[in-house]
């Protein structure tokens, strides 16, 4: 790719840093090097050098110079580390810029020409994207892992043992008159499962990875003193919300972002829902509803004591005409006998059961939030190529899984496995056919 342009980005943190990091790419990097350096860089060597303006020193630096393609563009590129100072690193931008055909970087467009450059696929640059905004330790593994090329890695394995297993199908098929042994079939047999196993294995690691990138929202909802305030107390494990027995305490929508099992999820805890004159917490019930129309799911709780009442009811009318995925939660069933939780559960299975207080069920409802948010982002992703790859990766899911095993299907078998292979080499970018052929002709060696 030839640009005409050279890019200038700047990597320091907000205010003053101690160092402060100026990348440099394109074609008049040398110019750079050149007229503020007035000598020749070694490549991919730290040099301790001033940065001149004219016969000026701006600063004394550390710059780095690398040779195209041997660089993160695959572009010539200069990385200068300077003092952080704000006024600093702005002085030495505001020269480089003078020459011509120097600008500011876009925001992504380092990555975007490594990608243009084919230093990079973009599933490796959404994961680079994803470990920059990572929120917690285990979405910014799950990017780093998936940066690693680990996915691509497996689902290689995955499509050799799908081509080795066409190979031995189609020769059945083709070959039934030459004296080739048939007990392969349970070796095809085997081969499948195994890739059902590791084809499932990734789709769910994606799924996983969607919930971790993305920045849940999850809205409390309820009468007063049901328990919202202790919930989100509980999940955060903060003193987020004022816990008291009167009435109204919470009167505002009150935010917070946790980490739940390494998911990055906001919790909303909303003013309690009643029938009253207070104009303050009339305003607040509004806003409870307007949360739970823009979260990923509502935790909708009521007391186990007093259980479900018209009052109750009229809320979870309100709440799912704003909201889908709503989770009813009883708490409090430490205070009830048991044969009413028996009532409860056997009236309602849906209705999660448990108490804050004592700790009941509560690693359940953290296990069914999860759930809920991963149905939830299901269909939305930071990442338009990392959906393709699931609805490719669910199709070629689907055509295995539907394969039965027999001598009397191999024909089926075959076209089945074709479409699966086709579906993980659209994820891969490998489609060829021939390789299906080259690989009977080399297992079998016809033509002797």
């Amino acid at each position: 790719m030839n640009n005409i342009d050279t890019i200038i980005s700047i990597a320091t943190p907000m205010g003053t840093g101690a160092l402060s990091v100026i990348r440099c790419s394109g074609t008049r990097v040398s110019e750079i090097i050149d007229t503020f350096f007035k000598k020749k860089l070694p490549a991919r060597q730290a040099c301790y050098l001033n940065f001149k303006s004219e016969e000026r020193v701006v600063d004394d630096v550390i710059a780095v110079y690398y040779v195209a393609p041997k660089s993160y563009t695959g572009e010539e590129m200069l990385e200068i580390m300077c003092h952080g100072g704000p006024v600093i690193y702005q002085l030495i931008i505001k020269e480089i810029l003078k020459l011509n055909d120097c600008r500011i970087a876009k925001a992504g467009e380092f990555t975007e020409r490594a990608f243009l450059n084919n230093k990079m696929s973009l599933t490796e640059a959404e994961s680079i994207c994803a470990l920059i905004n990572a929120k917690t330790e285990a979405a910014a593994l799950a990017a780093r892992e998936s940066l690693s090329g680990k996915m691509t890695k497996d689902l290689f394995q995955i499509d050799n043992v799908i081509l080795k297993t066409r190979v031995q199908v189609e020769a059945l098929l083709d070959f039934s008159d030459e004296d080739i042994e048939t007990e392969g079939i349970k070796e095809i047999s085997s081969h499948i499962e195994d890739c059902k196993k590791e084809i499932l294995r990734i789709l769910e690691k994606l799924e996983t990875n969607k919930l971790l990138f993305e920045t849940s929202k999850v809205a409390v909802i309820g009468k007063p003193n049901t328990g919202k305030s202790s919930l989100t107390n509980y999940l955060t494990d903060e003193e987020v919300s004022i816990v008291n027995t009167k009435a109204g305490t919470t009167r505002d929508v009150v935010s917070k972002m946790f980490s739940l099992n390494g998911a990055p999820v906001t919790i909303l805890d909303t003013a309690g829902i009643r029938e009253t004159n207070d104009l303050i917490e009339k305003e607040g019930k509004e806003k409870a509803l307007k949360q739970a129309a823009l979260a990923n799911i509502t935790l909708f709780l009521y007391d186990a004591r007093v259980g479900i009442d018209q009052e109750d009811l009229e809320i979870l009318k309100n709440v799912k005409q704003a909201s889908s995925n709503i989770l009813v939660i009883a708490n409090k069933i430490d205070l009830i006998e048991k044969d009413k939780l028996d009532n409860i559960i056997k009236n309602d299975p849906g209705i999660l059961c448990i108490s804050i207080k004592e700790n009941i069920n509560m690693d359940i409802l953290k296990v069914k939030i999860l759930d809920c948010l991963k149905l939830s982002v299901r269909n939305s992703s930071p990442g338009v190529y990392n959906i393709k790859n699931i609805e490719h990766l669910n199709k070629a899911y689907q055509e295995i899984n539907d394969i039965q095993v027999n001598l009397n299907e191999l024909e089926v078998i075959a076209e089945r496995l074709k479409n699966s292979q086709k579906h993980i080499s659209a994820v891969l970018d490998n489609d060829d056919e021939e390789r299906v052929l080259s690989g009977i002709f080399s297992n079998f060696c016809i033509g002797k």
